[in-house]
């Protein structure tokens, strides 16, 4: 089979690859679209992968060839035996892997899934949007953890897809204003253009912040309301620092500060399939994060379009339909 795999940095190669077999509670998945993450640019052109060669990729969707369902993967593969697995927090789990990231992802024609990552999906949802539900899980648990209130003002740093999302849901959930920031005027720009505002030194009460910059940290602590709520979303590229004064703003407003990570997908909680709900009903338009579809044969072009920024960009595709 064909598939997109890194064998160093910024050696990135579209080629055959020995067709993988399913094993033992695992089922063969038809890969039909996948996503390119910031985390896969990184691993291709900066920070590097766990290991090489490696196949990249943990947004994507497929098709079970058996059944000819419709589905898409959690990438997260917990050991199901530690403390937290047992309580089904899976995301802390102690010894986890991971699709696209610590073993073979969906950047390839196949995959084979463990039967427990796979949730099937009934209805017409495209591929490109069902490769969408990861980031768009994210972004839901999130906003989970912010606890929006009805009529409550959010500011988001970083007006990319998990930012733009989180925009979505924040309003589903009752915000009367959601603020971008972000230093790329398109963004902004796009942003507007689905309902949202830019941040003009408006006061929020949720304050999420989506870059992992220390800049746009500091900003977003001046700019809550005393108890308001700050979680930080965004993956730091390197050391996050703050000055006294942005220190003292959480202190002194008593604000709450919180981490998020990855999503909820176990028995009491599934974060994929409320995001699947949302897209069915017309309420969570996904399509909207969509900026390029690509073959899976011009990855390299597919990342140089993600790397240099030419032109906007959102969210890139592969799709195989």
């Amino acid at each position: 089979m064909k598939a997109a795999v890194l064998h160093k940095i910024n050696d990135l190669r579209y080629e055959d690859v020995p067709d993988v077999i399913a094993g033992e509670g695992e089922t063969l998945i038809k890969i039909m679209a996948a996503g390119i993450c910031g985390s896969d640019l990184s691993r291709v052109f900066g920070s590097g992968a766990y290991h090489y060669p490696i196949i990249l990729g943990h947004e994507f969707a497929g098709l079970d060839e058996k059944t000819g369902r419709k589905c898409v993967v959690f990438p997260l593969l917990p050991c199901r035996k530690c403390a937290m697995c047992m309580i089904g927090e899976y995301v802390c789990c102690e010894n986890y892997d991971y699709y696209g990231s610590r073993r073979d992802g969906g950047f390839a024609e196949y995959l084979s899934v463990k039967n427990e990552n796979i949730l099937y999906v009934d209805g017409d949802i495209s591929y490109d949007v069902l490769a969408m539900c990861e980031p768009a899980a994210i972004a839901l648990h999130c906003v989970y953890l912010a606890d929006i209130k009805v009529g409550n003002r959010v500011l988001i740093t970083g007006a990319g897809p998990i930012g733009l999302i989180a925009g979505y849901i924040a309003k589903i959930n009752g915000a009367e204003k959601v603020y971008f920031i972000d230093i790329d005027q398109r963004k902004l720009d796009y942003a507007v253009s689905l309902g949202f505002d830019i941040y003009k030194n408006q006061k929020a009460d949720v304050f999420i912040e989506g870059t992992g910059v220390s800049s746009a940290l500091e900003t977003g602590l001046e700019a809550a309301r005393p108890f308001g709520t700050v979680v930080l979303l965004g993956n730091p590229y390197g050391d996050i620092k703050i000055s006294q004064k942005s220190y003292w703003h959480i202190l002194r407003k008593q604000l709450v500060l919180k981490g998020t990570w990855n999503s909820m997908f176990n028995p009491f909680r599934n974060e994929w399939q409320i995001v699947l709900d949302l897209v069915a009903g017309g309420r969570l338009p996904l399509e909207n994060m969509i900026s390029h579809r690509f073959s899976l044969e011009d990855c390299n072009k597919a990342f140089e379009v993600l790397k240099n920024k030419t032109e906007f960009v959102n969210r890139v595709m592969f799709v195989n339909y």
